[in-house]
């Protein structure tokens, strides 16, 4: 049975905003912190179906989050939320019909097009405060321990990305760097001296600069090129069964020390490790069907 819907009036949907804000400012402070990066890098690789404010969000309030779904999601699952456990505050975009809907003629996709005017605070919970039968395991790939293997042709897919970019891939003399990007030439170069989890991991992290466009953005520090790359490689990395936090950490530890950089550098890390990780997935998927 699911909860009973309460009314609430303007002044309380407006006090739920402003708390809902002030969680994201709180969260976005932590980005300063390589404790708060690296909690936003691992959470993402099980919390991949939220934009990256609502995991702040959902972080500042549970620390620990790792599958987060609303009440009724949760009573599909056959797991009920636990009786006095408090929800997760995070917002959704409030959708309407287009008005011009009815005047134009049907999509292709038999879809309908909404149009956003605003967001209202929703409710959802974590698994830790639900009961019931096993709890199901998050969408996508369930993070292994690193052992100096990469999955099954995770480097070719990852080199497929790469090179439907215009770019060539080789193995090579890196100098101290595991790996590197040279625009001029297109071509991204990896060691070819180290273990396979090692070299996908870079590879990820060279495919992660041409993606966030890094040869091309004005003003752009090497450090957040950096720590952009190698937070893209890490999500990239989790979700598809490479646990590099231990190196990627340490990689980023320290880097920002304003917020507003910070914010604007994970948005763009979710953004793009996202475009990555639906690739392989669905690639993924049609390999074991």
């Amino acid at each position: 049975m699911s909860p009973r819907k309460s009314t609430l009036t303007p002044q309380q949907r407006r006090a739920r905003l402003e708390q809902a804000h002030e969680h994201l400012n709180s969260a976005v402070e932590k980005l300063t912190t390589s404790e708060g990066w690296r909690a936003l890098i691992s959470s993402r690789a099980w919390l991949r179906h939220y934009s990256a404010n609502n995991v702040m969000r959902i972080l500042q309030q549970c620390p620990n989050a790792r599958d987060v779904r609303a009440f009724g999601a949760w009573l599909n699952a056959g797991r009920p939320v636990c009786k006095g456990e408090r929800g997760i505050r995070i917002l959704a975009p409030m959708r309407y019909r287009a008005e011009d809907e009815e005047s134009e003629p049907e999509r292709e996709d038999g879809c309908r097009r909404y149009e956003v005017r605003g967001f209202t605070v929703t409710t959802v919970f974590d698994v830790s405060q639900t009961e019931g039968g096993p709890a199901p395991e998050p969408d996508g790939v369930v993070p292994q321990e690193l052992r100096g293997l990469a999955p099954d042709q995770l480097w070719d897919q990852v080199a497929a990305m790469v090179t439907t970019r215009g770019y060539t891939v080789e193995h090579g003399d890196c100098g101290e760097a595991y790996g590197y990007v040279h625009y001029p030439t297109r071509t991204v170069r990896v060691r070819g001296d180290v273990d396979p989890a090692q070299a996908v991991k870079t590879l990820t992290h060279e495919l992660a600069h041409i993606l966030c466009e890094h040869s091309t953005r004005e003003g752009l520090s090497r450090q957040r090129a950096e720590v952009e790359a190698e937070s893209v490689a890490c999500v990239v990395g989790s979700v598809m069964g490479l646990e590099t936090l231990d190196y990627s950490v340490p990689y980023v530890a320290g880097w920002a020390d304003d917020s507003d950089v910070a914010h604007a550098a994970a948005a763009r890390v979710m953004a793009v490790a996202d475009q990555i990780t639906a690739h392989l997935i669905e690639h993924a998927e049609q390999a074991a069907a």
